[in-house]
């Protein structure tokens, strides 16, 4: 039985269209729902093998509190950004000291911006911190989306931190609750010489948008430890707009606003409380404040 010309070319582009189809959804798919997790720190460089014995000690506790119990280890990359000031050598020399723990290296784009504006002046305490932290609160703030926009979930440990126990099942707790977020220890607002113009920043930002806080009296993430799911704040048309507009204030330099009132009020105004909580299975000792031990 002859199979006619034109019934070869319809079944040909029924096929282009469906391989077409599959690709397009297969590309959507991975767009939306990103599958790999991250380790996550922003960490100076220094100038002597020595100075990393903090975050030494943070990576060793990482990885007998955390690392070794994961399930699928595939699943997590352990990613330490810095400067572009650690050498390689000291890249060799830290990843020595924790020689089965993967580490990668990565640059962030360091800013010198030396601002001062009249709704976020400087202060004699905002002076006090140097450049390289005001860049810390803004990496914590607003570029570290792009930097880890490939990533599902990350946990973030700052460098003066230790580990003393962590919930194995953290992240797939947290798919199977829609918990989108997560500290270990929540406190009020930072200094008013700190965040001068913040909060009326976003009172400004909801009323212009006629939005209503969701949660006017919560308090702030102590964000040393957090965890963040990637897509779905990245994704947030509010939070998006709300952080462009800080962006665009330069308030983080000029003023030393902090990505832990940021992360306050973004959560107080703009998310529902049953997607963020107190996270009780963690504890650890932070050293910026003589080893105080959180949870």
């Amino acid at each position: 039985m002859k199979i006619s010309t034109t019934r070869i070319i319809i079944a040909v582009l029924i096929l282009i269209v469906c391989f077409a189809l599959y690709y397009s959804f297969y590309s959507l798919s991975e767009h939306f729902e990103n599958t790999k997790n991250a380790i996550v720190v922003l960490t100076k460089g220094y100038d002597k093998n020595e100075d990393y014995e903090k975050l030494v000690s943070r990576n060793d506790s990482i990885y007998h509190k955390l690392y070794t119990s994961l399930k699928d280890k595939n699943e997590y990359d352990v990613i330490i950004f810095h400067e572009g000031n650690i050498t390689e050598k000291q890249q060799e020399y830290i990843q020595s000291k924790t020689p089965d723990f993967p580490l990668q290296f990565r640059k962030v784009e360091f800013q010198n911006k030396v601002v001062n504006h009249p709704n976020c002046p400087n202060t004699d305490v905002s002076e006090k911190f140097s450049m390289g932290y005001k860049n810390m609160c803004y990496f914590w703030s607003i570029s570290f989306f792009e930097y880890l926009k490939d990533y599902n979930y990350i946990i973030r440990v700052d460098e003066d931190c230790v580990l003393d126990r962590f919930e194995p099942n953290l992240i797939e707790n947290y798919k199977r609750e829609n918990i989108m977020f997560s500290s270990a220890k929540w406190q009020g607002d930072d200094e008013l010489s700190v965040t001068t113009g913040m909060k009326e920043l976003f009172t400004e930002f909801m009323k212009k948008h006629s939005k209503t806080p969701k949660n006017e009296n919560a308090s702030f993430p102590y964000t040393n430890f957090m965890v963040v799911n990637i897509p779905y704040f990245k994704n947030n048309e509010d939070v998006k707009a709300v952080l462009q507009e800080i962006d665009k204030s330069e308030c983080i330099f000029s003023n030393r606003w902090g990505d832990l009132p940021i992360w306050g009020y973004i959560l107080c105004y703009l998310i529902d409380k049953n997607v963020y909580k107190t996270e009780t299975g963690v504890s650890y000792y932070h050293g910026s404040h003589d080893n105080v031990k959180i949870n």
